[in-house]
This record gives structure tokens, C-alpha cells and sequence, in this order.
């Protein structure tokens, strides 16, 4: 898990509720944020099988991943974007932002720090 979180990738997914565009991105800051209100990352995830708690975990994580992009909004604006008919699209948009983040194992295996993570050179 160490190599994963050094290697975290800094990429956004992006949302469309009604009509407005969010980004979610689960980078150190997203991951520190559920961890501190579960005892685990996985935990944070888990809504399948411990569905108590689990529409508050939803808006925890939705939370925890539009902090970076959106750090105004609080986490009850948060619950206010999803409805029944949205949430399936934010489950995917959750998918595809911790999918975003997380780097795959030829990064694990190579020593250089994604392109992301590189420093701008000046010109």
C-alpha cells in the first residue's frame, strides 16, 4: 500500500449533475480524510456488505474526492447533489476516480515518479 500512496496519481474525474460539472479526485489529502472517519480505507468503500451507514459513506467519500477540486463546498452541499436516480452515476464516477488514482503495476515497478508528479521545468 506504501508504494501505491507514493505513487498516487493527482488525475480528476469529472461529473455532470444537473448541468454543472465536478470533479472527483482521490489523492493523499481524499484518502486521509477516510481513513479518519473509518477505521480503514476499504472500510470507507465497503457498502455492499455492511449496508448500515452506507448512504453516509457515500456522501463521506463523494466528500473526500471533490475537496480538491471544490474545497468550498461542504460536506452536507455534497449530499445535496445525489438523488436515487443519480447515484449510480456517482458509484461509477467514484470507480473511475480511485482507478484514475491509483497507478498500475508497471508504475509500481519503475522507480520514476509518474508524469504527473514531475516538476515543470522553466523555459
Amino acid at each position: 500500500m506504501a508504494d501505491k500512496l507514493a505513487k498516487l496519481r493527482k488525475k480528476s474525474v469529472s461529473i455532470i449533475v444537473d448541468k454543472e460539472e465536478y470533479f472527483l479526485r482521490y489523492d493523499l489529502n481524499a484518502l486521509v480524510e477516510l481513513e479518519d472517519a473509518y477505521d480503514n480505507i476499504e472500510q470507507a468503500f465497503n457498502f455492499e456488505e455492511n449496508p448500515k451507514g452506507a448512504i453516509s459513506k457515500l456522501r463521506k467519500v463523494l466528500y473526500a474526492g471533490l475537496m480538491a477540486n471544490h474545497p468550498d463546498m461542504s460536506e452536507k452541499e455534497v449530499g445535496e447533489l445525489f438523488t436515487v436516480e443519480n447515484l449510480g452515476d456517482f458509484q461509477e464516477a467514484i470507480a473511475k476516480a480511485m482507478d484514475a488514482a491509483m497507478p498500475d503495476e508497471a508504475e509500481l515497478k519503475n522507480p520514476k515518479a509518474p508524469k504527473d508528479h514531475l516538476p515543470k521545468t522553466k523555459k
